[in-house]
């Protein structure tokens, strides 16, 4: 998947180059497939900033190698930073535009796109050729903007099938995917229980917020989201790498070397500590998770639940206020998920961590959380304290198989006061 855009964006490119050569001149305007073509893979694959400006680099070159312009070295200028400005463009969700439940964003980005592209090679082309001002007004930039305003027609038919075409093989977990309307406040210090049917859009959220953009996610729009006082879709994905500390399902995947010692010095020696300070403050770890006897064994040799204590552990070395853990107790005996989450709430408690769990079973969280919140296909369907949570869940029949039964009976006979815990 981390190449997908790559063999895209190659093959669309190579469309648009058969097409620039096969299509009509009328009256000297021509569509530029080039930039059609571009702009569809950036729409699709939603590069980064600086893959952007390479996909407009490689543009640029093959428009300089096919251009019988009179100046073909422009577009080297034109197309890298057109293709710069449209991957800003999609990347910020900047035009969220729909008409009869189509969105318009192909529509907008191709002209902007194309309109900055063509506005840039005319006008360099002016200033170097030392054109009259008058046709470099009534002639030149017209003439971009019928270009512009044919490519993004142009994309727009496009769009749909193409995105058809280059996900139909995408499996079942790789599919795109938005979130949307996910307006989510999580304090300080909070214990925060997130829970929802697979697929969601739990660890989709969750990713966002530590920075992490699944590739299957095409978006995230008309939402706000602040948790300890960080606003997440406005903090830098670098920034929130320093601030948030992720443990995923498998967390497996997370420990890299051969001993729980070495695993710790690892997370350490990123922090920047010296050697005395890691000896120091490994041992410390070690024993807040309850592993100080287990320094010099080797990780394979560890159950799950030491596992997953020894990845926790690696995340609190990085010594981040936030902490995120995707489902922890999946995969644990009922011994060990009680204590998981009885660590969990110590690292709340007392080191005011602000813990955010996605959970199915909430049967181990359900009288520790203060916040309890339900994701339904790809929403905030709600998020308030527990009984709060559960009930709307029971009326409204989001996920309500996971309620446990005393909830259940509760609201049932319409009991409102009686403490379910």
């Amino acid at each position: 998947m981390e190449l997908r855009w790559i063999t895209i964006t190659t093959l669309l490119l190579a469309i648009g180059v058969i097409l620039r050569m096969v299509s009509p001149n009328i009256g000297g305007i021509s569509l530029n497939w080039n930039i059609v073509m571009y702009c569809l893979a950036i729409l699709l694959c939603r590069p980064t900033i600086k893959q952007g400006f390479g996909i407009g680099l490689v543009s640029g070159i093959i428009a300089m190698m096919t251009s019988k312009a009179a100046l073909p070295y422009a577009n080297l200028i034109s197309d890298p930073l057109a293709a710069t400005i449209c991957a800003l463009m999609v990347n910020s969700n900047l035009f969220n535009i729909k008409k009869s439940k189509i969105s318009l964003i192909p529509f907008i980005v191709v002209f902007i796109t194309t309109f900055i592209s063509g506005g840039t090679f005319v006008t360099l082309t002016k200033i170097f050729l030392q054109l009259p001002m008058n046709i470099y007004l009534y002639a030149m930039l017209p003439a971009v903007a019928l270009v512009a305003l044919l490519g993004a027609v142009a994309g727009q038919l496009l769009y749909l099938p193409a995105f058809k075409i280059f996900n139909a093989k995408l499996n079942k977990n790789d599919k795109q995917f938005s979130l949307h309307d996910i307006n989510l406040n999580i304090p300080q210090g909070s214990f925060c229980v997130i829970t929802g049917v697979n697929g969601s859009g739990k660890t989709s959220l969750i990713l966002n917020i530590a920075g992490s953009k699944p590739a299957y996610l095409s978006e995230i729009i008309t939402s706000k989201i602040n948790i300890a006082n960080i606003d997440i879709l406005n903090t830098p994905p670098k920034k929130l790498n320093e601030l948030i500390g992720v443990v995923m399902a498998d967390y497996n995947a997370q420990l890299v070397t051969q001993t729980v010692g070495d695993e710790i010095a690892f997370s350490l020696e990123i922090s920047g500590l010296n050697a005395q300070e890691i000896i120091k403050r490994r041992r410390e770890l070690l024993a807040s998770v309850g592993l100080s006897d287990k320094e010099d064994m080797p990780i394979s040799a560890l159950s799950g639940g030491q596992k997953q204590r020894l990845a926790i552990a690696s995340i609190m070395a990085m010594n981040t206020p936030i902490i995120i853990l995707d489902e922890p107790v999946a995969a644990i005996d009922p011994e060990g998920a009680k204590d998981i989450y009885n660590l969990l709430v110590n690292l709340n408690k007392r080191y005011n961590k602000t813990i955010i769990v996605t959970e199915h079973d909430l049967k181990y969280v359900l009288d520790i959380a203060d916040q309890l919140c339900v994701i339904d296909n790809g929403h905030l369907a709600y998020s308030g304290n527990v009984d709060d949570c559960l009930k709307y869940m029971y009326e409204e029949k989001i996920y309500p198989e996971v309620i446990p039964l005393r909830w259940k009976i509760r609201y049932e006979i319409g009991d409102n006061h009686v403490n379910a815990k």
